[in-house]
């Protein structure tokens, strides 16, 4: 019925917008971020994310010095507690689960716009709201509190001769956080709307039962 599809369609509409910054927030490199407190007269923020990090390339010139950026994978001796750990499994799960019902949903679609929801996407993209607000984990892990990249970098600079650069002790969320907390609302979203979608097909399933003809046998 037109309830049901509308609310399949709206599923479909959150679900894909939650993917896509789930997607962002997982293989970005811009997670959270350190802000120099001193050290140049525009502060420097480097940023990391899950499993890259903001690479940088200091150049030194008579004008003065220049940093280049690129997004690079995290060096393979660098110490990875449980916390990243967490929050790399987590958000991998949040894209499996929600990606798998997300496109069975959109193929299903395109097979047929009358079909059933199943039972299991609103579960499913619950789960994946779930495991998307546990890969806030990394702001607890030792990219945020103790991360030795920015050590090196301010090993770096100091050995350039800029003296007194400093960063901030602790991280402060960006880019990809954010994306994090809005993908968390529309998986939410989009079980709830499944949900909807569910309850509307039960109703017009137990409607039609109701006012279906009675067969002539069946008035005697």
């Amino acid at each position: 019925t037109s309830s049901s599809i509308c609310y399949s369609i709206i599923t479909s509409v959150f679900a894909a917008t939650a993917f896509l910054l789930s997607w962002a927030a997982a293989f970005g490199c811009s997670f959270l971020s350190f802000t120099s407190t001193s050290g140049f007269t525009r502060p420097v923020t480097i940023q990391f994310g899950i499993w890259s990090y903001q690479f940088w390339t200091v150049a030194t010139s008579v004008g003065g010095s220049i940093i280049f950026e690129t997004c690079h994978r995290y060096p393979s001796d660098m110490e990875v507690d449980s916390y990243l750990r967490s929050a790399r499994a987590f958000s991998t799960l949040a894209l499996l689960f929600g990606g798998v019902f997300l496109f069975s949903n959109l193929i299903a679609s395109c097979i047929s716009p009358l079909r059933k929801t199943s039972h299991l996407e609103g579960s499913a993209f619950l789960l994946a709201c779930l495991f998307q607000g546990l890969s806030l984990l990394l702001l607890n892990s030792v990219i945020c509190k103790d991360n030795t990249l920015v050590e090196q970098l301010l090993n770096d600079v100091v050995g350039l001769g800029n003296q007194g650069m400093d960063f901030s002790d602790t991280c402060s969320v960006s880019t990809g956080a954010n994306c994090t907390i809005a993908a968390i609302v529309f998986w939410f979203l989009a079980a709830l709307t499944s949900h909807m979608a569910t309850v509307a097909e039960k109703r017009d399933e137990e409607s039609n039962a109701a006012t279906e003809p009675l067969l002539p046998g069946e008035n005697l």
